[in-house]
């Protein structure tokens, strides 16, 4: 008999990639084949998001396409989620799978079906042993949040925050490093608050996960700024396996407009944090999130978000515009921004983002800089690979250095 053939299409966030790869290994496990293309696969599984519209609209569009070409089609992911879900945008998929459910999708689409919402048996399968082609591997640690953002309807989705054993985190980190992973991405929802729920802290993983032995380096994602205490900036200090970059998603620089937002800081709070980060740890890069046109956001008010990010000088920035999203605090607000203005905000902040990055690379010349050379090549041929702090850089060599730490000097 022959084998049917999966293929996975994740959109958004690194938890989602993380999901998508948990996935991807139990259907091998099952016995499928992984198809190298959609065109290729009896079953097409699409890992939604839902962060924003446009992210509900992409991939509504993969689904529909899966469809028109006669696929099996798996929904699954945070846009399925919801009291609010309206089935009637999902004719043609045979099955839609809640996040709680998706690492059961292999075994799933195999047993009986009795309605739309696939059924649920036994215990999920968890963890990853590597992702293959790839020196950098998200691991998963946390889920869900517990802060009230509103503008935010992941934590509506995916509810509260959820920390992982410590030694199944260990224990599965510990197995992807003795399969060739370079560089450990850890990720959550929330990764902050990793360990509040199970009585200890990511600063506890940090200092366990840099005990395992090998030649690797361990990346942190997006973090809350609250969440930076001396603890973690000890860790950063102590331990050299740690790459010296933190992604602070600040989203606004305005005090009406954070408070609005429900965010738990004013500006003033920010560059407190950020001037307490560089003390500590003086070559680190900071990036960050900044969202426009949020409701109430005047002139005088976005001028203020500039302000402050002249002053923070960030290495690099996510920018998006804001979104009314169901189900958040903000989703009735009348003041809105109309997305002409949003999207002159949105230019304005690109073009001040890349000065700030090439401020940042400029004072790495003539530095010797520490590279994990990646797998693929860029279109002109060169080595890639990003250094500790997240920049990325081109570089001749042989196909030998991919996979490989490359110390070189940046010109």
């Amino acid at each position: 008999m022959t084998k049917k053939a999966f293929y996975i299409k994740t959109l958004g966030c690194k938890v989602n990639q993380y999901e998508s790869q948990v996935i991807r290994e139990n259907f091998l496990k099952q016995g499928y084949i992984e198809a190298e293309n959609i065109d290729e696969a009896d079953i097409c599984v699409i890992n939604s998001c839902t962060v924003t519209s446009t992210s509900d609209s992409k991939s509504l569009r993969l689904i529909r396409n899966a469809i028109k070409q006669g696929k099996c089609v798996v929904a699954t992911g945070c846009m399925v989620e919801g009291a609010e879900l309206d089935l009637s945008k999902f004719g043609g998929v045979r099955f839609i799978v809640r996040n709680k459910n998706k690492y059961k999708i292999p075994e799933l689409i195999g047993g009986p079906r009795t309605s739309r919402f696939a059924p649920v048996r036994g215990k999920q399968g968890v963890g990853i042993s590597g992702l293959k082609g790839h020196t950098r591997v998200f691991v998963k640690v946390q889920d869900g949040c517990d802060n009230v953002c509103s503008y935010c309807k992941v934590r509506v989705v995916r509810g509260y925050s959820r920390s992982r054993p410590l030694k199944e985190v260990l224990d599965e980190c510990t197995t992807i490093i003795k399969n060739g992973t370079k560089e450990i991405v850890l990720t959550g929802i929330c990764l902050g608050a990793y360990g509040r729920d199970i009585s200890t802290s990511l600063s506890t993983l940090i200092n366990d996960l840099c005990r395992i032995k090998g030649d690797w380096r361990l990346r942190l994602s997006s973090i809350e700024p609250k969440d930076v205490d001396k603890d973690l900036l000890k860790q950063f200090q102590a331990q050299k396996k740690i790459c010296r970059h933190l992604h602070l998603p600040f989203q606004s620089g305005d005090d009406h407009v954070l408070k609005r937002m429900r965010r738990p800081y004013k500006g003033s709070d920010y560059l407190n944090i950020v001037q307490r980060i560089k003390d500590a740890v003086p070559d680190i890069a900071i990036s960050t999130d900044i969202m426009v046109g949020f409701p109430g956001e005047t002139e005088k008010r976005f001028k203020n978000t500039m302000d402050f990010l002249n002053i923070v000088r960030p290495m690099r920035m996510h920018i998006f515009p804001f979104s009314k999203r169901s189900g958040t605090g903000a989703y009735d607000f009348k003041d809105q921004v109309n997305s002409v203005t949003k999207k002159k905000r949105e230019d304005k902040l690109v073009q001040l983002a890349q000065v700030f990055t090439n401020e940042f690379t400029n004072n790495l010349r003539d530095k010797d800089v520490e590279v994990l050379v990646e797998d693929k090549r860029s279109r002109d041929g060169h080595l890639q690979g990003y250094t500790g702090t997240y920049i990325k850089v081109y570089l001749p060599g042989p196909d030998t250095l991919k996979g490989q730490f490359v110390k070189r000097k940046r010109l």
